[in-house]
């Protein structure tokens, strides 16, 4: 078979599918992921509150991400493993972020930090149902490593499409629409025409091969703290994208720093933009390159272009968008290709245990994701409340405050950055190795032939 016309299991319209339903999801991540510190904060909320409001909806999800892979491992329905479970997230998440967004503005301040918190803890269960089963299906759709990692890839290239949009649409017609409710109500419907296609159209041809050990909740968590590369990557990615504060900050700069909330809109644009032109080149790159080389050459690119970016500051808005260009320039790459290691990681896990779990290893991955989108928006709003931040939509700042957040929101992430790569030194998973324990485990090859090609690489 020739790497460069690679044979599928799934069809066309599976795939585009597949894609279309992270558009989707990605409109109710990344809804949170840049703007839910900002409507907190414009709510009324402070920031230091915000902090620990993300803080604490995170204790439920380090427990709930864990026993919900579980589930997924263990309940059998009829028509699938993973596809009931998407049907089930299109009524839960819209209903949870409308109603997240739905804090009254009479309420005390007790009250709406009583509301925000419920809300998000209700709002991180609700899309937990649809987190592990989209990366998780992967598995089900299709036995060849390089299919599912161009699944992953259009999967991502997808996400970074509904951040764009949502990045444009909201700081342009948040105001004109009604507010911050509004904005999730409309969101929320175009989501969820995008997530319907594939819990209809997906084929989840593959079945589990039996495992030699049985799933037990004690099985699971040996195959989690067995498993070196899982741990180590996913704790690469929790640093990388906990320190990545300036995700949440878009409206913050605009307001800020460049004079003019509707700016915000041009910098989501043209930080994004770029991103899917690379995010769309990954696949094809990735059947040449392996993508631990190309992941760990993006971000040490991402953390050196922030330097300059740094120095050029932003009291000159030209410069200052051409910078972001640059800077955002691997971040497609770093999106796209980040998330396509946990299925290597699951092989790896059946490989060395015996033990089939891809419903604990997609969990481990959302909740990393989850975890990462909360710590950063903690560290962010701890940040802010450090540098004397006045929370209210119309607030006025103390003298000093632009300079100061400038250097947070540059400093933090180029640190965590640098800090994930030197953490994937650890990690010695290559998409070869990844491919002979795949052979293995579907009962291609047996062990000793296995280990004789992988000669202790792993």
């Amino acid at each position: 078979m020739s790497r460069d016309k690679p044979e599928y299991l799934t069809s066309g319209v599976e795939r585009a599918s597949y894609g279309l339903y992270f558009v989707g999801q990605n409109i109710f991540y990344m809804l949170l992921m840049i703007f839910l510190v900002t409507y907190f904060t414009d709510v009324g909320i402070p920031a230091a509150a915000v902090g620990v409001i993300t803080l604490v909806v995170k204790i439920w999800d380090a427990i709930n991400d864990p026993i919900f892979g579980g589930i997924v491992d263990k309940v059998k329905f009829r028509d699938g493993k993973f596809l009931p479970w998407l049907r089930i997230s299109l009524i839960a998440i819209p209903i949870a972020t409308v109603l997240l967004f739905a804090i009254p503005a009479g309420l005390s301040l007790t009250a709406k930090i009583v509301w925000a918190a419920l809300g998000y803890i209700l709002w991180d269960t609700a899309y937990t149902i649809c987190d592990v089963p989209i990366f998780g299906i992967v598995t089900t759709l299709t036995s060849k490593v390089a299919e599912r990692t161009s699944l992953i890839a259009i999967g991502r290239v997808a996400a970074l499409l509904a951040a764009g949009m949502v990045g444009v649409v909201v700081p342009l017609a948040r105001t004109a629409i009604g507010g911050w409710l509004m904005m999730a109500l409309v969101l929320s419907v175009v989501a969820l025409g995008t997530m319907v296609p594939i819990c209809f159209t997906a084929k989840e041809r593959i079945q589990p091969q039996s495992a030699a050990t049985e799933t037990t909740l004690q099985n699971m968590v040996l195959f989690v703290v067995r498993n070196k590369y899982m741990l180590i990557c996913f704790g690469a990615l929790l640093v990388y994208g906990a320190a990545s504060i300036h995700t949440g900050y878009a409206l913050y700069t605009a307001r800020f720093l460049l004079g003019d909330e509707g700016l915000a809109t041009i910098l989501m644009l043209l930080s994004i933009a770029p991103s899917i032109v690379l995010g769309v080149f990954v696949p094809a790159i990735t059947r040449r390159v392996d993508k631990y080389y190309l992941f760990i050459w993006a971000m040490i690119a991402m953390a050196l272009l922030s330097i300059p970016a740094y120095f050029v500051g932003y009291r000159n808005v030209t410069f200052f968008f051409i910078m972001q260009v640059v800077r955002f320039l691997p971040m497609g790459i770093i999106a796209v290709v980040m998330f396509m290691f946990t299925p290597d990681c699951a092989e790896y896990g059946l490989y060395k245990t015996g033990i089939s779990a891809p419903g604990i290893s997609f969990s481990i991955q959302t909740f990393t994701a989850k975890m990462t989108g909360a710590l950063s928006a903690s560290l962010g709003a701890f940040a802010l409340a450090a540098i004397g931040f006045v929370s209210g939509e119309n607030a006025v700042q103390p003298t000093g405050f632009n300079d100061a957040f400038w250097v947070i929101s540059n400093i933090i992430p180029v640190v965590g950055c640098t800090l994930a790569v030197l953490i994937l030194t650890r990690y010695k998973l290559r998409d070869k190795y990844v491919q002979i324990m795949a052979r293995h485990n579907a009962g291609e090859i047996t062990r000793d032939e296995a280990e004789e090609l992988l000669a202790g690489k792993i």
